[in-house]
C-alpha cells in the first residue's frame, strides 16, 4: 500500500437516484477522490473504502465489500470500465512535455541529435575573452545553457518529459504501448571533456580559460575498456566495424552515468525516463558540471547496449510524488481520472549489496524486483563488466575470432636503414 499520510481526501456524495443500467450499484450520487500514491487495485480499493463507501454505506450495502462496490461502480460507468483497465488509461493519457521544448531549436530534433552524439555548440564552445575586443567572455555555459536550466526548475521536476524519439534511445524491441525502447531498458552516457571551471568537477581552470579549458578531463569514474565500432552504427551513422581497445587502462578520463527503468510502462521509472535522462545527460552534467563530447565511435548518450564497454557508470533514479483526482457524476454516469500533480526528485540509485550510485547495481535490485528480466541485466553487464577491462577485452577478442599477436621486443632487432 502506498498512500501518503499527508493525502488531501475529500468525497462529495450528491443526492441522486441510481440509474437502471446500474442497478447492482448499492451507492447512488457522485464522488470525488484525491489521494496521493499509485493507482492500482489495493490503493483505490482503500481509498474508495476510506473516502466513500465507508462514509455513505446503508442498509442496502449489507454484504458489499468496498471492492464490489467500487468495481460495480466501474462497470456502470460511460464507458464501462475495470479498475486495471482504468488506472492503465490514466497513466496512458498522461500529458508530457516534448523533448524539443527543452531547447527550442525545431521540431525535427535535429540540433537534440547532434547532442546526444557529442556535438553541437554546447558540447564544442568553450568559454573565451578573445572574440570580443573589450575581453568579455562569450560561450558561457551558465548563459547558453539558460534553457537548460529554466526546463530543470520547471516542467523536468512537474511534469512527464517525453522520451526522445531518437535511434540513440531505441533498439529492437517496442514496450506494450508500442513505443520504442531500449533492449536493456537502461541508457548511458559517457564524457571525455570538460568545459566549465569553478564547479568543483572536472580539471578546466577558470584562470586561464582560453588556454586550460580547450582539451580538460572531466572526473574520471570509470575505465574504457574498448568501442565496437558497429554497436553504436544506428545512431553514429558510422559504417566502419572493428574495435578499439584499452586493456591497460591507457585511455584517458573519462566519465559515465546512466538511469534503469522498469520493464511496466506504468511504473513511475519507466514513465519519467524522459525527465531521467534529461537530468543526467543535460542538466547535472552538461550544465552543473560541463562534462561534455563523445567516446569516439560511439554516442555521447545511447541505450547501454549502445555504448562504450566500460568497468562501472554512476547512476540515477527518480523519486515521483503524484496526486490523483478520480471523479464519477452520477447525472452523466461518466467517471474520469487524472493525475493532478507530480512532483520528481532525482536521486543517487539504490543498488543490491549496498552499492548506490551504480547502475549495474541498481539493475540488479530491479531485477530482483521482479521489474526487468534476466536476460536484460546480463547484457548490460556485458557492457558495464563490474570487473577490470583485461578479461572483457580478451572475451571479446574471443567472440570476434581474435587473438592477441606477438608482442615484439624492439631492442632485441639491428636496424640497417
Amino acid at each position: 500500500m502506498k498512500i501518503s499520510t499527508r493525502a488531501l481526501a475529500y468525497i462529495s456524495i450528491l443526492a441522486g437516484a441510481s440509474s437502471t443500467a446500474a442497478a447492482e450499484k448499492c451507492l447512488s450520487g457522485s464522488f470525488i477522490l484525491e489521494y496521493e500514491g499509485d493507482c492500482d487495485r489495493e490503493t483505490l480499493v482503500e481509498v474508495f473504502n476510506d473516502q466513500v463507501f465507508g462514509p455513505a454505506k446503508s442498509s442496502a450495502c449489507d454484504g458489499v465489500t468496498a471492492e464490489e462496490e467500487l468495481v460495480a461502480q466501474l462497470a456502470a460507468a460511460v464507458p464501462s470500465t475495470t479498475i486495471e483497465e482504468f488506472c492503465a488509461n490514466i497513466y496512458k493519457s498522461q500529458p508530457e512535455v516534448p523533448f524539443t521544448d527543452i531547447l527550442k531549436k525545431d521540431e525535427n530534433m535535429t540540433y537534440e541529435k547532434a547532442f546526444f552524439l557529442g556535438h553541437s555548440s554546447l558540447q564544442e564552445e568553450v568559454e573565451t575573452t578573445y572574440e570580443r575586443e573589450d575581453g568579455q567572455a562569450t560561450s558561457v555555459l551558465k548563459e547558453d545553457g539558460e534553457l537548460v536550466r529554466a526546463h530543470y526548475q520547471g516542467s523536468a521536476q512537474t511534469k512527464k518529459t517525453e522520451w526522445p524519439k531518437l535511434p540513440n534511445f531505441a533498439s529492437s524491441g517496442t514496450d506494450s504501448h508500442g513505443q520504442p525502447t531500449c533492449t536493456t531498458s537502461a541508457a548511458m552516457c559517457c564524457w571525455t571533456k570538460d568545459r566549465q571551471a569553478a564547479d568543483n568537477n572536472g580539471n578546466c581552470n577558470r584562470n586561464t580559460y582560453s588556454q586550460n579549458c580547450v582539451d580538460k578531463d572531466p572526473g574520471d569514474n570509470t575505465n574504457l575498456c574498448f568501442v565496437d565500432l558497429e554497436r553504436g552504427e544506428a545512431s553514429t551513422g558510422n559504417s566502419g566495424d572493428g574495435l578499439v581497445a584499452f586493456p591497460d587502462d591507457d585511455e584517458g578520463a573519462i566519465h559515465c552515468h546512466g538511469l534503469a527503468w522498469a520493464n511496466d510502462v506504468d511504473d513511475s521509472s519507466a514513465r519519467y525516463k524522459g525527465n531521467n535522462l534529461f537530468f543526467v545527460s543535460m542538466y547535472d552534467h552538461m550544465y552543473q558540471r560541463g562534462y561534455v563530447e563523445n567516446v569516439p565511435g560511439a554516442p555521447m548518450c545511447g541505450c547501454v547496449e549502445q555504448m562504450p564497454t566500460v568497468t562501472r557508470s554512476d547512476c540515477t533514479e527518480i523519486d515521483a510524488t503524484e496526486r490523483f483526482k478520480i471523479t464519477y457524476d452520477s447525472t452523466t454516469n461518466e467517471i474520469e481520472g487524472s493525475i493532478a500533480l507530480v512532483d520528481i526528485n532525482f536521486n543517487a540509485c539504490q543498488g543490491i549489496n549496498h552499492r548506490n550510485n551504480d547502475l549495474w547495481a541498481y539493475m540488479g535490485r530491479l531485477f530482483y524486483e521482479g521489474k526487468i528480466k534476466n536476460t536484460q541485466w546480463g547484457e548490460a553487464g556485458r557492457i558495464i563488466t563490474n570487473s577490470d577491462c583485461k578479461a572483457a577485452v580478451r572475451a571479446q577478442y574471443d567472440e570476434m575470432g581474435l587473438e592477441y599477436g606477438y608482442d615484439y621486443d624492439m631492442s632485441t632487432f639491428t636496424f640497417v636503414a
